[in-house]
């Protein structure tokens, strides 16, 4: 749970002289160092947070973002509509052994991060892990993103699919016990002593329940894409589907309850938007595309002006996961114009917020899904629903929630005027 003395303060920051914003309010005064740590940026959700923290408080905090494998700025700014320059961060890499680096080795690579980050905590005002938890070894704060380090929770909201890498066995535990080995854990409880930002309420419950951890703070993620405005009207009769194509976001179970959606005589399409890997699961599906190429059309992975142009142009959207803790793409589909269908549990059953739209199982995905479909009127007024949904979700309101959370705890670090323990490798 978390401690007293770690309760939200409230003293503002003092505006610069030039009334641009927070930041430092005398000549002078040192800036703080803030580093962010994430194990390793790819796209994903949890990769905007990364982003977006640095465009909030970049104009206050020297930072530094910590990872593994690599950094491409460029990418990542395209990617996510940032525009973090090369001066505005640092970045400092935790490399693994050069026969691991390009390997699919996740436990070994979480590892090195989590020593490195604790080997340079210590220069550092504040700690922040954009992706759930950090063995900082010092006092942090944690964005939560998923259930992964949590697996009694995992197993319960959305256990992960054996395989045979994953399968409980002599091999798999000598790995995980070398990852432990290299890790070398603090023995420090985050869980006891830090502070957790949830990206929903109901994550922010779930780990209160789960864990007996009262959340800091709940600050929706970034959802930064804009899309182009297109009438209801010259929409396309399709679904969208956007995200990693991976067992547990069950692209499968989508295309089933389309499928009965179709056999009831609604011809919808789906776009689906992801890469379709070359393993086991990646297969499954390309051989339902393979199979059904009058109306799936796989678009890959999508990023930019073809991502906003795709989502803007389906009147329909589906996810599937089960009871994920946001549902980022979710809200993309909600800021785009789209009905979206959606699971009634987890972060996107909040995001969508409306009963009309919320499914309990592939049955009552296909009735609801239909029922509106069949009717003007009721798409006209779950629209205006979504409408008034997609405000919450943005840039600028998580820059807003942010700021509001973070800078008085940065000017209470400053008038504290600890000493940075600097740790030497």
């Amino acid at each position: 749970m978390m401690p007293d003395d770690l309760s939200k303060p409230s003293s503002p920051l003092a505006l610069n002289e030039d009334n641009s914003g927070f930041g430092i309010s005398s000549a002078g005064q040192r800036r703080l160092q803030v580093v962010i740590g994430h194990p390793m940026l790819g796209f994903g959700g949890s990769e905007s947070v990364v982003m977006w923290l640095i465009e909030a408080l970049k104009q206050d905090c020297d930072l530094t973002v910590t990872t593994t494998k690599g950094w491409n700025r460029t990418a990542l700014n395209e990617f996510y509509g940032t525009q973090v320059q090369e001066n505005d961060v640092k970045v400092r890499i935790a490399s693994l052994p050069w026969p691991l680096q390009n390997r699919s080795v996740a436990a070994l690579r979480g590892a090195a991060y989590q020593r490195f980050a604790r080997r340079i905590a210590g220069e550092y005002d504040i700690r922040i892990s954009a992706y759930n938890i950090t063995d900082w070894g010092l006092p942090a704060i944690h964005f939560l993103a998923d259930f992964s380090w949590n697996k009694p929770i995992r197993d319960r909201i959305a256990p992960p699919s054996p395989g045979f890498v994953y399968r409980d066995s002599l091999l798999r535990k000598a790995y995980l016990g070398l990852a432990s080995a290299i890790e070398s854990p603090s023995g420090r409880d985050p869980l006891v002593e830090d502070r957790f930002i949830a990206n929903s309420h109901w994550t922010a419950k779930t780990v209160q329940q789960g864990c007996n951890v009262q959340c800091a703070a709940m600050i929706y993620p970034p959802v930064w894409s804009e899309f182009p405005a297109v009438a209801w009207e010259e929409k396309e009769d399709s679904f969208v589907m956007i995200g990693r194509i991976a067992p547990e976001k069950r692209v499968e179970k989508a295309i089933s309850i389309l499928t009965a959606v179709r056999d009831r005589g609604h011809l919808i399409r789906l776009h689906l938007c992801g890469r379709i890997e070359d393993d086991l699961y990646g297969r499954r599906i390309a051989e339902l595309c393979r199979k059904n190429p009058d109306w799936i059309i796989p678009e890959g992975r999508v990023s930019g002006e073809r991502k906003a142009l795709i989502l803007a142009r389906c009147r329909y959207g589906i996810p599937a996961p089960s009871a994920e803790p946001f549902g980022i793409s979710v809200a993309e589909m909600v800021k785009a114009g789209a009905i979206v269908f959606a699971p009634q549990d987890g972060g996107q059953a909040e995001i969508v917020q409306d009963s009309n739209l919320l499914f309990a199982d592939d049955a009552d995905a296909v009735e609801k899904i239909c029922r509106v479909l069949e009717s003007s009127s009721s798409q006209s007024a779950v629209r205006s629903n979504l409408h008034d949904r997609a405000r919450s979700f943005g840039t600028s309101s998580f820059i807003s929630s942010v700021r509001e959370y973070l800078l008085p705890l940065v000017e209470q670090s400053r008038r504290a005027g600890d000493v940075i323990e600097v740790q030497h490798p």
